[in-house]
């Protein structure tokens, strides 16, 4: 029981850590390779809507100084 709970209290720490960085440092999550991020970005639950793109580098928009 007492490793379950750790196990639960570890999952629980990379979950926080995990969000903070996705919310709160998006620049340096970005910079991650695309698997890792991907994989992040699941796990902080908001991943049933995944972008195609989530750095935004090849966004369908025209840029302005095009």
């Amino acid at each position: 029981m007492e490793k379950f709970i750790e196990l639960i209290m570890m999952l629980l720490v990379f979950w926080l850590a995990t969000n903070f960085l996705m919310k709160f440092l998006p620049g340096l999550a970005t910079q991650l390779p695309l698997p890792i991020y991907e994989f992040l970005y699941a796990f902080t639950g908001a991943g049933e809507d995944i972008p195609q793109d989530p750095t935004g580098f090849f966004s369908p928009e025209p840029s302005p100084d095009s």
